[in-house]
């Protein structure tokens, strides 16, 4: 009777022991081998690999699926922090090449700013996370070599973008498209961040990178080439005006200069040298006599408005326009009044043009 207890005592002991080795089989199964850093060391070698690891409890008001994607997030801060810094630094490189060429007062914001690290998307990086109990683990790795030709590729593409819209931002200027150039130099200045990040990244990943490589100097150049011109462009649509304007037999300048005033708001300037025109407005008024009803005199203002294109005088808008004025005191004060206020139909006819 003994020995049966005992056996049977013997069998639970085994299949007790049994059961826990099972468990730790397991477990170690379940474990992935990226949690000890010696493994990550040898199977990741830093001449080949960036990586980021981090690891946290679960918070008590997070979900297991809000605590990984928070750790996948640090593992890919912890991997992107160095690289994070390399592009800040070749940012503030673009910004101290305009101060260098003297255009401070003109540059316009070329920044690349990112609140979190995590912000700074590198492609190539892959994460991976693990849970256990209420730890939280996050292992993100990129493979430097897939990062570098990725990069490379991207900014041989992002400076042909930027010369394209160049080259067609030039030709746009030289034809006086002042508003039409200042859009294409702009849409370049995206892109400009874009070049920051790719030479940013190779520089952090690629120690061996030269500025060749990077076309730090053949970008930078590209940049300053776009401020100088928004500089340029920022000085304003110049305009030529001859105008003709008859009161009653006498010489007003009435509508020019109303002209001009409104013109001027929109960012115009104005030349007395047909050849500096990026546009010729041509304005031929005269007065009438209309009647004298109820103790108020009225009169009419007609003008002819001819707009041309510069430097090709193309003729492309023109048109008659016609205002009665009314005054209590003379014929002539009600025709300074439909001046005055003929103007404005005017400009904004002219201005639909010039903002083309």
């Amino acid at each position: 009777m003994k020995i049966e207890i005992l056996n049977k005592n013997i069998k639970r002991i085994v299949l007790l022991f049994l059961c826990l080795a099972s468990f730790n089989v397991l477990k170690s199964q379940n474990e992935p081998s990226w949690l000890k850093q010696s493994w990550r060391t040898e199977q990741y070698p830093s001449n080949v690999f960036i990586t980021g690891f981090a690891q946290d409890e679960k918070n008590t008001s997070e979900s297991i699926s809000e605590a990984t994607e928070r750790l996948k997030d640090l593992a890919r801060t912890d991997l992107s922090e160095s690289i994070l810094a390399s592009v800040k630094s070749v940012s503030e490189n673009y910004t101290q090449s305009i101060i260098e060429n003297g255009s401070e007062n003109f540059k316009e914001d070329f920044k690349y700013e990112t609140k979190i690290s995590t912000d700074l998307e590198i492609n190539g990086i892959r994460v991976e996370s693990y849970v256990n109990d209420n730890m939280v683990y996050g292992f993100a790795f990129a493979n430097k070599y897939e990062i570098i030709g990725y990069y490379k590729a991207n900014l041989n593409l992002q400076v042909q973008q930027i010369e394209g819209f160049i080259n067609t931002a030039l030709e746009l200027e030289k034809n006086k498209e002042k508003n039409k150039a200042k859009e294409e130099f702009n849409k370049a200045l995206p892109v400009f961040t874009e070049v920051t990040k790719s030479q940013g990244i190779l520089s952090a990943v690629d120690k061996n990178i030269t500025d060749e490589d990077l076309k730090m100097q053949k970008t930078m150049k590209l940049y300053n080439d776009v401020v100088q011109a928004n500089a340029r462009l920022a000085q304003g649509i110049i305009v030529y005006i001859v105008a003709e304007e008859d009161l009653f037999g006498n010489n007003t300048i009435s509508i020019e200069n109303n002209l001009k005033a409104i013109l001027a708001e929109n960012g115009c300037r104005f030349t007395k040298d047909e050849s500096e025109a990026d546009w010729k407005v041509i304005i031929n008024t005269k007065s009438r006599e209309y009647n004298f009803s109820n103790n108020v005199y009225f009169s009419y203002v007609d003008a002819e408005v001819k707009l041309f294109k510069a430097p090709s005088d193309k003729h492309v808008y023109q048109n008659e326009f016609t205002k009665k004025g009314a005054h209590s005191k003379s014929y002539k004060d009600a025709a300074e009044k439909a001046y005055n206020e003929i103007s404005n139909p005017i400009s904004e006819k002219i201005l639909i043009w010039i903002n083309n």
